[in-house]
């Protein structure tokens, strides 16, 4: 119990016990509302973490398992099983420098109802049971995020709004079609 009070402490909650005899004993749990716990997949892009909610993971390849780099060169959409995928690399979507060379990047691929789309990710972590902590004001309009999280390290992990991605990385795609056409 005092592992539980005090991880529950952590998150600004409270906890209270009542026992009666010949009854039982009820627990009660208060948490802040602005508080929530999803069960997460983590990533690396650039040396900075990522969380996606783990319910929008289909699955996760290597990169070069999947497609040749020249096959994908600047494209933004590969073949995936006979299905074309639009993809994303989130280091040129977070304007930062790839820390990994083609040959380790790893392929996130999420899916939004019947939206499939894949992220071009740096390295994978794994599954992170996170607290979405809201950004506040001051980030409120940043679109592709959607809070974060603080690391058993101290770091932040940045959690990604999986709408606003796939609905960027399918226009993206339809505007490369289109000037495909065009030529």
């Amino acid at each position: 119990m005092d592992v539980v009070k005090k991880n529950i402490d952590q998150l600004r909650g409270s906890i209270e016990v009542e026992s009666e005899v010949g009854k039982g004993t009820t627990f009660v749990v208060r948490l802040p509302l602005t508080l929530s716990i999803i069960e997460g997949f983590m990533f690396r892009v650039s040396g900075d973490n990522y969380v996606v909610p783990l319910d929008n993971v289909v699955e996760c390849l290597e990169l070069r398992e999947v497609v040749d780099q020249d096959q994908l060169g600047e494209k933004h959409f590969i073949t995936l099983r006979d299905e074309v995928l639009p993809v994303m690399r989130l280091s040129e979507w977070f304007k930062t420098q790839s820390q990994s060379e083609f040959d380790n990047e790893a392929l996130v691929v999420v899916q939004l109802g019947s939206l499939r789309a894949g992220l071009i990710v740096d390295e994978l972590v794994g599954e992170y049971q996170t607290v979405v902590k809201p950004l506040g004001p001051l980030f409120e309009g940043l679109k592709g995020v959607s809070g974060a999280t603080i690391l058993g390290s101290g770091n932040v992990a940045i959690i990604l709004d999986i709408f606003a991605l796939i609905h960027t990385v399918i226009s993206q795609n339809e505007q490369e079609n289109t000037e495909l056409l065009k030529e």
